[in-house]
């Protein structure tokens, strides 16, 4: 009986055991079954890329800032396959494939959104709300990155939620036609020596007059179309032309300064330019040179080069440069007289009107000439004297003493977070000086009047390593005599010796030429 009964616990607890297991087992496979969130919907497929050529094209373009935060993720392989292709022809299949699979596990690896790298790329608004979420992972990363994606490069990848048409009418043909005009530039460069004055030079002996209609235009070429002074005087000509006679020497400027992309022939009907190097890709957004816009150009002329001090006289130059950056097809010249006495900003308004004022053109405009202006007298004050034992404040709240910085070269620079201008000469400055050790020299950041939350912001956004000090008492700004009251819109460094002594004074210096100074200065006291 006793065995009887043990026998039965026996199976009792074996077969217990057995439920639990069967439990255990039936919990896990439904945990592992459970619905998760799918994002395949999501990711790139070869139906998603629009234009892969045009993408490729962008992506071997790094000097645009989206293109290069992008291609440097891309896999060693797919950067090799990118440096093969001729930027003109179909690219190949396995280039499509490895863009796809690099892209896709870009939207997967983590956030996209840079706000330097996206700084110049108009957001859509799904995309801004979807910002505003800061999602880290999951689903709702990966939409978010396929939206960035998008927005950054419109005509080349589809976003998620876009319906899947067809290429524009027409455009293969002219693209073909694009191909031919490169083939034939070439061939009358090297036969020349030079570029025509207007497409219509190309034919009959290289080119048929055919070639010069986009399939798209309904007007046939007809003059006036294009942008006034744009049409060929001699055939009927679908193509914007870049080079001809009343810009070249202005492209030729633009082609020093912004490299082999810069666009000698553009189609405005299917939004195609064709570059010097003759490659062919998308209009926009990344860089200004790949849209058609048109900026005023201005000289500044005075009766001397001595009625201006060296600031202003740099700016001379730098004016006339500062309009060819937009990659116009149409400049407007004017000569703007200045004095040293004059007031900048009422000086543009009455010559150009409150509009370009605040365009992006006159913004820029108004900042280079209010710096350069800047009476730099005013701080001879400060130059041969030791600087003042002024104590700060660093982020961590601790006391930050001048004192601890003697027996180094320093840079002192006084910056506001809210003066665009101060954080990308930062940045290019450390770079500039990287090589010096920090027993050599020290650079240090003053802040006026920001919160430690702004500044560490600041900081990331340009990626800036010096340390960035608080002037929460505004010693810094007593001792330079400036009104408090005022915000501060110039970067002022400070160049001290060794012993603390300032050297030179800088107002919205140019990184290299602040980086020669502090280098001659350091070498004369090796």
């Amino acid at each position: 009986m006793r065995k009887t009964i043990l026998r039965l616990k026996t199976f009792y607890l074996s077969t217990r055991t057995i439920t639990l297991l069967l439990v255990t087992l039936l919990i896990t496979i439904g945990t592992q079954l459970a619905p998760r969130a799918d994002t395949s919907q999501l990711l790139l497929s070869e139906d998603a890329l629009k234009d892969p050529g045009s993408l490729a094209v962008k992506l071997q373009d790094t000097r645009a800032v989206i293109s290069e935060h992008i291609a440097t993720q891309l896999s060693a392989e797919t950067q090799q396959l990118l440096g093969k292709y001729d930027g003109i022809s179909s690219p190949s299949l396995a280039l499509q494939r490895a863009l796809i699979s690099d892209l896709n596990k870009i939207l997967q690896a983590g956030p996209l959104y840079d706000a330097e790298s996206f700084a110049d790329i108009e957001l859509s608004k799904q995309t801004d709300e979807l910002l505003a979420q800061n999602p880290e992972s999951g689903e709702a990363l990966v939409r978010l990155n396929r939206l960035l994606l998008s927005d950054a490069y419109p005509h080349e990848v589809a976003s998620s939620t876009e319906k899947q048409t067809e290429n524009p009418e027409g455009i293969e043909k002219c693209r073909e036609n694009l191909r031919r005009i490169q083939l034939v530039l070439e061939k009358y460069r090297d036969e020349t020596n030079g570029d025509p004055q207007w497409l219509s030079e190309l034919s009959p002996e290289y080119l048929d007059k055919k070639d010069l209609l986009c399939p798209a235009d309904a007007t046939k070429g007809k003059p006036g179309v294009l942008t006034d002074g744009a049409a060929d005087p001699t055939l009927p000509c679908s193509y914007l032309y870049q080079f001809r006679p009343e810009q070249k020497s202005g492209q030729e400027f633009l082609l020093e300064i912004e490299g082999d992309m810069l666009p000698i022939v553009r189609c405005e009907h299917h939004l195609l330019n064709l570059s010097v190097s003759g490659k062919i890709y998308r209009k926009g957004p990344q860089r200004r040179i790949y849209n058609n816009t048109t900026v005023k150009s201005i000289s500044i002329q005075t009766n001397s080069t001595s009625d201006l001090p060296e600031e202003v006289r740099k700016v001379r130059k730098q004016i006339e440069e500062q309009s060819l950056k937009g990659g116009n097809n149409q400049v407007n010249r004017t000569i703007l007289q200045i004095k040293p006495s004059d007031n900048p900003q009422a000086k543009l308004r009455e010559q150009f009107g409150e509009a370009f004022l605040e365009s992006p053109e006159g913004k820029a405009l108004l900042n280079q000439l209010t710096t350069a202006s800047i009476d730099r007298e005013k701080f001879a004050f400060l130059l041969g004297k030791p600087m003042r034992d002024i104590v700060l404040t660093a982020l961590s709240g601790k006391p930050a003493k001048l004192e601890t910085l003697r027996g180094k070269f320093v840079l002192l620079n006084l910056f506001s977070t809210d003066a665009t201008t101060c954080g990308p000469k930062l940045k290019q400055l450390e770079k500039l000086l990287t090589n010096y050790a920090a027993t050599q020299l020290k650079v240090v950041g003053i802040s006026t009047n920001d919160s430690a939350k702004a500044i560490k912001a600041f900081k990331e956004k340009h990626q800036l390593s010096m340390p960035i000090w608080v002037d929460k008492s505004a010693q810094m700004q007593t001792l330079l005599n400036r009104d408090t009251s005022e915000p501060q819109t110039e970067l002022i460094t400070l160049l001290l010796n060794r012993e603390r002594v300032v050297k030179d004074v800088f107002i919205d210096f140019e990184p290299e030429d602040l980086s020669q100074k502090v280098s001659k200065l350091i070498d004369a006291q090796k």
